[in-house]
């Protein structure tokens, strides 16, 4: 799968200004290497945000140019490894940091220890607010009538306008009945489709994005083969 990605021949590029916002933890530093050199292999200037829970040893110099975003330590008791939470405050916080790494891009393609970025993306392609697909339901049973649409996107791979999330409404009262409704932790993927639906947002499905290895990769999800993995990345 690796030999598949990295031997693919690197499409033209792009006339948008693209960025990478790395969001998940560090716990599969191998993983986590490999994922950034493999964006800077294909975007070789493009910005890289980085969202850092604690001190680390990666060099992130390696991968520049790179904006850390530290993750303000008084949300860090209300968030699993920066993913889920439990208290508006941190959900704020997570949002605000998207929305500080979208000021110069046009779009912010979503990183994780399991997305790998195999080719430049083809803009034209890029149609809505959340670009990827639109496979993972909000359960009714949970949310009840707060559910503000059918699906939602928002995990690792999605491409997300910048122009978008600049104006987007964090609305914090929305926020809040949210949390109370569903009575549990809530995933960055469903906060940030929540919000982008309640700005009249759009979420749709592009060809470059997919959840399994393809003969052509652009941005594959479900990466994980290297997990607790050492790599020379």
């Amino acid at each position: 799968m690796l030999t598949t990605c990295l031997q693919t021949d690197l499409l033209l590029p792009s006339e948008g200004r693209i960025g990478g916002y790395y969001q998940t933890s560090l716990a599969h530093l191998g993983a986590t290497k490999l994922v950034l050199a493999m964006f800077r292999r294909v975007y070789t200037s493009a910005p890289l945000f980085v969202y850092v829970d604690g001190q680390t040893s990666l060099d992130w110099d390696a991968y520049h140019p790179v904006v850390l975003l530290p993750f303000d330590s008084k949300f860090r008791s209300a968030a699993s490894n920066g993913m889920h939470f439990i208290t508006v405050g941190s959900c704020i916080a997570y949002v605000n940091r998207l929305i500080k790494a979208a000021r110069e891009v046009d779009w912010l393609i979503l990183l994780e220890d399991d997305v790998w970025v195999c080719n430049r993306m083809d803009v034209a392609w890029l149609k809505y607010d959340m670009n990827g697909q639109c496979i993972a339901k909000f359960d009714a049973n949970v949310w009840g009538d707060m559910a503000p649409g059918e699906c939602y996107g928002g995990y690792g791979g999605f491409v997300l306008r910048g122009s978008f999330l600049r104006r987007m409404y964090v609305d914090h009262e929305y926020i809040h009945h949210i949390l109370a409704t569903i009575k549990r932790p809530i995933a960055s993927d469903e906060l940030l489709s929540a919000l982008f639906l309640r700005s009249n947002g759009t979420i749709g499905k592009i060809p470059d994005y997919a959840e399994e290895m393809t003969s052509q990769p652009v941005i594959v999800h479900q990466m994980k083969v290297f997990y607790n993995r050492e790599t020379t990345c």
